[in-house]
């Protein structure tokens, strides 16, 4: 059942794509496509704000703010089981930190290193604990039905918890974005990807549909799907943006 739902809505997915009248540019200036992280850095002083609910009643909240135009920190905080009657699980806070190497202007593409969580969700988690560590990404343009669209892709290292950090768990991530109007956009990416042949039933297929309240608030329906779990996970967002 679950398979089919998610082959429903990448047909949904394909469908939006082949007859939107009109396609826009595809948001560069969201932080993230889903999960995985993009090669971009907000303008100085630019803050935003995210709160996602994921499965089990757990809510992951993160603050970022653009330091200068090659930098910015952030700190996030994961609270499980926040929704419903079971213990509530507080875990430490981390930081989020991204530096931009490149910003396209060379042979290279926009380029950036960073810290942060990997993947939101109860199912993501190691031990209880929220995996973080180091990643790398790659954010390169490409045209769809004549209209410029990005694509960014990259790679993870894990650093928490510590007993995880090890090469067989890094992975490798790809995403892109498009949005169908000034009020709507569609995402898809598929993260988690291992080296070990033996591991890709742990890849993630996620899809999110993202709603523009008003320019500076988001809301987002996200779903994750794996073989190695074998159900759909569904997320709510909640981004807002503003200057300090």
């Amino acid at each position: 059942m679950h398979r089919r739902t998610l082959t429903i809505f990448f047909f949904m997915l394909l469908c939006t794509l082949l007859f939107a009248p009109q396609v826009f540019y595809a948001g560069p200036f969201d932080l993230n496509v889903i999960d995985t992280p993009k090669a971009y850095i907000p303008y100085r002083g630019d803050l935003n704000f995210e709160f996602s609910m994921y499965d089990r009643g757990g809510v992951l909240g993160n603050a970022t703010l653009g330091i200068a135009d090659f930098a910015l920190l952030g700190i996030y905080f994961d609270v499980g089981q926040l929704i419903g009657s079971d213990e509530v699980l507080v875990e430490a806070p981390g930081v989020i930190a991204r530096f931009l190497l490149s910003n396209g202007g060379s042979f290279l593409p926009p380029l950036a290193v960073g810290y942060s969580y990997f993947m939101k969700g109860e199912v993501h988690k190691v031990s209880g604990v929220t995996v973080s560590g180091l990643y790398i990404v790659a954010t390169s343009a490409y045209f769809l039905f004549g209209t410029e669209q990005s694509v960014s892709y990259g790679f993870r290292y894990p650093v928490v918890p510590f007993h995880y950090a090890k090469p067989e768990n890094s992975s490798l991530f790809v995403g892109t974005d498009i949005e169908i109007g000034p009020a709507f956009g569609i995402k898809g990416e598929i993260e988690n990807v291992r080296f070990d042949r033996d591991r890709w039933e742990e890849t993630f297929y996620n899809l999110s549909f993202g709603f523009n309240v008003i320019d500076v608030l988001n809301l987002s329906l996200e779903l994750k799907y794996s073989p190695s779990i074998d159900k759909l996970v569904r997320l709510l967002k909640i981004s807002y943006t503003t200057q300090f």
